[in-house]
């Protein structure tokens, strides 16, 4: 019996297809699996492979049809659907992606993968409880893959607060994985958050040994620095992670702090010049700014950048009591303004319940600058109430309600908390 020439021309195509694939020839890849569908256009496997093709390609639209002609021709087959969840999760399409992950485990149920890439998902999608049932069965699963999976549950848990879950799992990561420094990188972003510097610095320094090219670990570390006010350190580590991160605006804000900490305005004002180009929308960058501009005296360009900060985010009870700092305590009278600084200070006290100190001291001081000074004393009061325990604090406090007392508003030359 003669053999059916067509299907050895087509299975002939196939074999190029896959020998061009694995020496990375994919547009040759393609064009063979093309050749082959088109001889049998009913076999799901030669969609599938060119959609693999077109993957590598960048074509995420062609493999995105090939694996849903695959899925028609062959579905039963729960590797089409694996496939194509994967792909659907990679363009976002998180429910119908569920979907294929749910069709894949009716049709084998024993695929721990898939029972991740699921919590990924439900993860994506905001459904916490899903997402971290489906971790769960998947690290009891596939004790192989379970280090991957530990740290993806530990990244929902860290998203959600749950500090000491998340520590737990990036630990548990760490000991199949002693030398992963992105675990030890998101352990100690987690440390960090939850109040231990002294384990997160740990940690950011054993993922910079473990991989020195490690950006975000460079990043960390400096946030740990800077609160230690070791500000020679944080320059140190940015100047490190802004070649490494160079489109990062924190990067900037971090080292144009440490900077003008370290009472180096010009080159402050540099790195904050770079955030904003860098983050033009965002607030912060504009508050960093004004705060070197205060610090070379420069009140009036000051205030114009906090107003540029409070067009981003006008809720941002941190910019309106700096401003209202700069109008009610700057010593130059053209830039001070009484009502306006008043006007903020109480907006960032409404934003903050009147409970943050800072900002009712800033109110005292934009009450002075009015002349009220009865009301100066009354807010200062308050705020030296709020800072009870906290000696320098309280110094300083005091020393601005003695001038309310005797009638006279505050005069401060350095910028907020100098």
């Amino acid at each position: 019996m003669a053999r059916d020439r067509t299907h050895d021309d087509a299975q002939d195509l196939f074999t190029r297809g896959h020998k061009a694939f694995a020496e990375r020839q994919f547009a040759e890849a393609v064009e063979c699996f093309s050749r082959a569908i088109t001889l049998r256009p009913d076999v799901a496997a030669g969609y599938r492979y060119r959609a693999y093709a077109f993957l590598e390609l960048g074509d995420r639209i062609r493999a995105l049809n090939d694996l849903d002609q695959a899925v028609r021709l062959k579905p039963d087959d729960p590797q089409a659907y694996a496939d194509r969840a994967a792909e659907l999760f990679t363009q976002k399409a998180f429910d119908q992606a569920v979907a294929d992950c749910d069709k894949v485990l009716s049709l084998d149920p024993g695929r721990a993968p898939i029972r991740a890439l699921r919590g990924r998902c439900h993860a994506a999608r905001g459904d916490t409880p899903s997402a971290l049932a489906d971790y769960a069965e998947a690290i009891e699963a596939d004790a192989e893959n379970a280090p991957r999976v530990l740290m993806w549950r530990a990244g929902l848990r860290f998203e959600t607060e749950d500090y000491d879950a998340a520590e737990a799992d990036c630990t548990a990561a760490l000991l199949h994985r002693p030398d992963d420094a992105d675990a030890l990188h998101l352990r100690g972003a987690v440390r960090q958050q939850a109040g231990d510097g002294a384990g997160a610095e740990a940690d950011f320094s054993a993922a910079i040994t473990r991989d020195p090219q490690h950006g975000p670990a460079r990043l960390g570390r400096a946030v740990c620095r800077f609160l230690q006010k070791d500000f020679a350190g944080v320059v140190a580590d940015c100047d490190a992670a802004v070649r490494l991160l160079p489109n990062v605006a924190r990067v900037f804000e971090l080292r144009g702090s440490a900077l003008r900490a370290l009472g180096r305005p010009d080159e402050a004002l540099q790195n904050f010049d770079e955030a904003i180009r860098l983050a033009p929308q965002a607030a912060m960058p504009f508050n960093y700014r004004a705060g070197a501009h205060y610090a070379k005296k420069d009140y009036a360009t000051a205030a114009r950048d906090h107003l540029e900060a409070l067009k981003r985010d006008p809720r941002n009870a941190a910019t309106f009591n700096q401003l209202g700092w700069v109008w009610a305590t700057c010593p130059d009278p053209d830039v001070r303004n009484g009502p306006r600084a008043k006007e903020c200070a109480t907006r960032a006290c409404e934003l903050t319940e009147w409970a943050e100190a800072g900002y009712l001291d800033t109110l005292a001081a934009a009450c002075a600058e009015c002349g009220e000074f009865d009301e100066a004393v009354r807010w200062q009061e308050k705020a030296i109430a709020a800072v009870a325990g906290d000696a320098a604090k309280e110094a300083d406090y005091e020393t601005r309600l003695e001038l309310y007392r005797r009638g006279k508003p505050a005069r401060v030359e350095g910028g907020l908390g100098d």
